[in-house]
């Protein structure tokens, strides 16, 4: 399969995902409920059993549940929202036990919930790692990654992912140092997230629907 390369995102020039792949798609409630279920096994099993995937799981569903009660919708967005004509499909590949996902996949959810044009349903990253590695960002499998598609003829309008823009130069930049700590770099990226509560995701997504809007 050819692969259309640029800086930032690397993804098939024919979509990898059939209707088999999506029949395997949650909802979002059904993926909340999968966290929950995790977090609350008396005997975690997989790669939850590990204590610290666990621990960071757990961590990561107290920050997907203050983005549900917390996050303010953008009035310009919702507004935009409101102007999409056709049916979408956003779909994103995510899971329980990423910390960026524990923002940003909530965040999408909410934001799709402004109209009823859009369906939302997510993809378990580690189950189909052939549709990540079609979807790549910098040459890795970070996730959460959104897929924007049309239903009518299933053609895909764009992406957006892991994290916002600003957020991803840091963590580049992060990368880079010599002196890198991953420690450090994952306490400083939920305080960004925490002291940003999805506002840059907003601001990239309104940039990103007019131009889905047009296509």
């Amino acid at each position: 399969m050819q692969i259309y390369v640029n800086w930032y995102i690397c993804r098939p020039m024919e979509t990898v995902i059939t209707n088999e792949i999506l029949s395997k798609a949650l909802s979002f409630d059904q993926y909340l409920d999968l966290t929950k279920s995790i977090v609350n096994s008396a005997v975690p099993q997989g790669k939850y059993a590990n204590e610290k995937t666990f621990r960071y799981t757990r961590s990561n569903l107290e920050r997907m549940e203050k983005v549900l009660r917390e996050m303010v919708l953008n009035q310009k967005l919702y507004n935009l929202l409101g102007e999409i004509k056709e049916d979408w499909l956003w779909l994103v590949i995510s899971e329980p036990w990423c910390g960026d996902a524990s923002w940003g996949t909530p965040a999408l959810y909410m934001i799709s919930t402004g109209t009823e044009k859009i369906d939302f349903s997510i993809l378990l990253r580690d189950e189909h790692p052939e549709i990540i590695r079609a979807y790549q960002t910098a040459g890795s499998d970070s996730i959460p990654k959104l897929i924007c598609f049309r239903k009518a003829d299933m053609l895909e309008l764009g992406t957006w992912g892991p994290r916002p823009q600003q957020l991803q130069e840091i963590v580049m930049a992060f990368k880079k140092h010599p002196d890198f700590e991953y420690k450090e770099s994952v306490r400083q990226l939920h305080a960004w997230y925490d002291e940003d509560m999805t506002k840059s995701i907003q601001e990239e997504l309104i940039d990103l629907i007019k131009d889905w809007k047009s296509k």
